[in-house]
């Protein structure tokens, strides 16, 4: 384990403290299929507050440790006297595995918990106050849960469940063998740049795509879509596409094994995760923090865009 400190996070009110940290996963790991992570690194980023509550923030396949701070994906909650504050606590985040796989790896999210696990522990922490997972970072935090309930305080989880449902996962095969066409061709990232097409298509609700494109040529949607998936494709190698896609559709928790303290968060137009397969989580949990359904018309995309929503909520899971 290596551990840098990186420049101060540019915050609109004052530096945050930050240091970088990795693990190289050991050759000698092995997932749940008997697959290893050759040459792999987990690159892991705290941000905040080191005395304060540790929070630890996975997002989804597209997420990394780059939660707040003028690129952070998650920077209108986190970040100093935001919802998730770095004045009071100390933010986890982390890269997922494989970086620059070309070929898909068979992991599911049970493997990616225990490497997180292995990472804080390199680190030398043993346990976080609580962790907020949205969509496959949801995922592997209920795996995360279930295995090392006594390592977690709390659990947040944000457009997740313990299941995929069926038509998400019929999305996210095609998605695959369009991957799998476009490798075959040998033009791995246009299959990333169609996929990504094809994903966003089902990450949004029909009214938002209704008030954006309904009264536009098709040119606009032909220019988005494009622009979307060639953005996409710089960033994601095909291989690791398929690798996160793949666990997302293995994924599968019973949810009377979860103990550790659980909310639930759901968006009413989300077509990935829909509020009736939380609504079943909800049901089965032991310890259940409470249940939120959001109103949105970003469907899945709720967790990333609706700010002001989920401002309250996050400050309450938080504080209490």
């Amino acid at each position: 384990m290596s551990l840098a400190v990186a420049q101060p996070c540019e915050a609109e009110t004052k530096p945050e403290i930050w240091r970088e940290a990795e693990m190289p996963v050991s050759e000698l790991w092995r997932a749940r299929s008997g697959a290893s992570l050759t040459d792999e690194t987990i690159r892991m980023r705290l941000v905040g507050n080191p005395a304060g509550k540790k929070i630890l923030v996975l997002g989804g396949i597209s997420a990394g440790r780059e939660i707040c701070g003028t690129n952070g994906w998650w920077k209108d909650l986190a970040g100093p006297s935001r919802a998730l504050n770095t004045d009071d606590c100390l933010i986890i985040g982390l890269d997922y595995p494989p970086l620059d796989a070309l070929d898909p790896i068979d992991l599911c999210t049970e493997d990616f918990a225990r490497l997180v696990h292995q990472a804080l522990r390199s680190i030398d922490i043993d346990r976080v106050d609580g962790i907020i997972g949205m969509s496959f970072g949801g995922m592997i935090g209920l795996a995360f849960a279930r295995l090392y309930p006594e390592a977690v305080g709390q659990l947040a989880l944000l457009c997740a469940a313990h299941r995929p449902s069926p038509m998400a996962s019929a999305w996210r095969l095609i998605q695959r063998q369009i991957l799998e066409l476009a490798r075959d061709a040998g033009d791995p990232e246009r299959g990333v740049a169609i996929a990504r097409q094809l994903a966003i298509t089902t990450y949004r609700a029909p009214e938002e795509f209704d008030s954006r494109f309904g009264e536009g040529s098709e040119e606009s949607l032909i220019s988005y879509l494009g622009h979307q998936g060639a953005k996409y494709a710089r960033q994601m190698p095909s291989g690791r596409y398929q690798t996160l896609s793949s666990a997302i559709n293995a994924h599968d928790e019973v949810p009377e094994d979860i103990s550790v303290p659980t909310l639930v968060i759901a968006a009413d137009t989300d077509r990935l995760v829909p509020p009736a397969i939380c609504e079943e989580l909800c049901q089965r949990l032991p310890h259940l923090l409470g249940y939120e359904i959001i109103q949105s018309v970003y469907g899945h995309d709720a967790f990333l865009k609706e700010t002001e929503i989920l401002d309250p909520i996050v400050r309450k899971f938080v504080t209490a």
